[in-house]
């Protein structure tokens, strides 16, 4: 199953994006936007491994690779959460850097919504983004996010505590 946009499209993840996942995961503005954790880097192994568990028989995750149309992977989103009881999901999205600025976020995070209301039939959802992450706050508000609530001081990047955004999308637009 693929679904296009006028920019992208989401479709499952294939070996041959091994090369660009790993670059995307070894940039450290990447990761400093997007992880909480500490921000080192991955191995081939470890994108290998990361790849391999991307399936649509998986249970709780559903990953799509962002490609635009010309063939490039430009990143991934999916769902990274899932409680089908209450019918809500948390969503992640990354962009890679020579692939920001050009829309694909936005119009990958609105197909990627579309999906989750049309297909999953869930009602709610979510994302978590460090407050200092302009870019990502505006992408989601542009798909319909608003902010929930702020997680003060939530993780510690660059010697300091930082807050953490939660914007939530409800399925009747709310």
């Amino acid at each position: 199953m693929v679904i296009e946009g006028a920019l992208v499209r989401l479709r499952a993840f294939e070996q041959d994006d091994l090369d660009a996942n790993h670059a995307f995961m070894n940039d450290i503005d990447t990761l400093r936007d997007m992880m909480s954790g500490i921000p080192f880097p991955a191995s081939y192994g470890d994108e290998r491994r990361w790849l391999e568990q991307q399936t649509s028989y998986s249970r709780g995750e559903y990953q799509f690779a962002v490609e635009d149309f010309e063939g490039s992977l430009v990143g991934r989103c999916g769902v990274i959460r899932l409680d089908w009881k209450n019918r809500l999901a948390e969503l992640a999205i990354m962009i890679g850097a020579p692939y920001r600025r050009r829309g694909y976020g936005r119009e990958a995070m609105g197909l990627l919504c579309d999906f989750c209301f049309r297909e999953m039939n869930l009602h709610k959802l979510k994302v978590s983004v460090f407050a200092f992450n302009q870019a990502a706050i505006r992408c989601y508000e542009g798909c319909g996010f608003c902010q929930e609530g702020l997680m003060r001081a939530e993780i510690f990047r660059d010697g300091a505590y930082r807050d953490v955004a939660v914007l939530s999308r409800l399925a009747d637009g709310q």
